[in-house]
């Protein structure tokens, strides 16, 4: 298994392309007027793209020229984002691009404003822009991880829908020593579910070969932690239940925090891709093993027998000999 990058490619590459485009040319006629009138800054092409992730989170950049400036937004909408907003969302948010955040129109959740004028830390900026959902939703992991460093999470609870199909809960025990995070994981397709719970009972039995590693827990009936949202059984709308619990020593400093965030904050995209490459794989390996059987079929294919029998047999001397019937 391999760890997926944090980031979103794609956008990464639409933003980069913005940042460092070429300054614009001022060939047009009515670039030309401008530059008469009195503009200092040539005005770049308008740019509008809308980009989709598979997790329901969408995003969009623009640019617009304003205030005798060239300015590039990114908006991105984060479905949960109403519930998780004050959960360590906006914080991180706020936190990571400070003066740049700006309101996000309707449908979005959370906005950026750059001026592509007088940027400088050009690689950092697409870095920071590239990794948006990762700041929003693992600020909530942060936040609650911050909580169980801190001893301010006795008791307390929290839950949010962190896809269509899967619910993550954060549970602390009353002394405040341990912080459960639990996903409840559905799939819609059938061959899904099935590979999805193999790959959950690795998780488990991993610890049998890794005695370091920390205790996961799988099964399709919830833990006894969910009861405080009242949840005793499995109604069958949830294929099971992960449960990873943290303590106190694995949120021992800020690094060892950022770690895991960045691994249980992908932790559903990281299940789906190895879903989709497992299926991917098998696929291939049918598609090779039918084109065997059919090289094998092809060398088993022999001539009609009665058909064989008009054509004869050549001799040595060139003379056709032909059985009596």
């Amino acid at each position: 298994m391999i760890l997926l990058e944090i980031g979103n490619r794609i956008l990464a590459e639409t933003v980069d392309s913005l940042i460092n485009a070429p300054p614009p040319e001022e060939d047009d006629k009515d670039e030309k007027e401008e530059k008469k009138a009195g503009a200092e800054k040539p005005k770049k092409k308008p740019f509008d793209v809308h980009l989709c992730d598979f997790d329901g989170v969408t995003y969009r950049v623009l640019t617009e020229f304003k205030d005798n400036a060239n300015f590039m937004t990114v908006l991105m909408n984060v479905p949960p984002y109403a519930d998780i907003k004050d959960q360590g969302a906006e914080t991180a948010f706020k936190e990571t691009f400070g003066d740049t955040v700006t309101s996000a129109i309707d449908g979005y959740s959370v906005a950026v404003q750059i001026n592509l004028d007088t940027l400088d830390k050009k690689e950092e900026t697409v870095n920071k822009i590239k990794v948006m959902k990762h700041i929003v939703l693992g600020g909530v992991f942060k936040h609650w991880y911050n909580k169980l460093a801190k001893g301010e999470s006795k008791g307390e609870h929290f839950k949010f829908d962190l896809r269509a199909d899967t619910t993550v809960y954060f549970v602390s025990d009353e002394k405040g020593e341990r912080m459960t995070t639990i996903f409840a994981l559905d799939f819609s397709e059938k061959v899904d579910k099935v590979l999805a719970k193999v790959f959950m009972q690795e998780f488990v039995d991993g610890r049998r070969t890794l005695g370091f590693a920390p205790p996961v827990t799988w099964g399709v009936q919830p833990p006894s932690e969910l009861q405080k949202w009242g949840i005793t059984e499995n109604k069958g709308a949830t294929l099971g239940y992960i449960s990873f619990p943290i303590l106190k020593p694995h949120v021992a400093s800020a690094e060892k925090i950022d770690r895991i965030v960045g691994v249980l904050a992908g932790f559903r995209t990281f299940l789906q891709y190895h879903i989709k490459c497992s299926k991917s794989y098998f696929h291939s390996r049918m598609r090779a093993r039918v084109v065997n059987l059919l090289k094998v079929l092809n060398r088993a294919k022999v001539e009609d027998p009665e058909k064989d029998k008009t054509k004869g047999k050549k001799t040595i001397s060139g003379k056709t000999f032909r059985r009596a019937a």
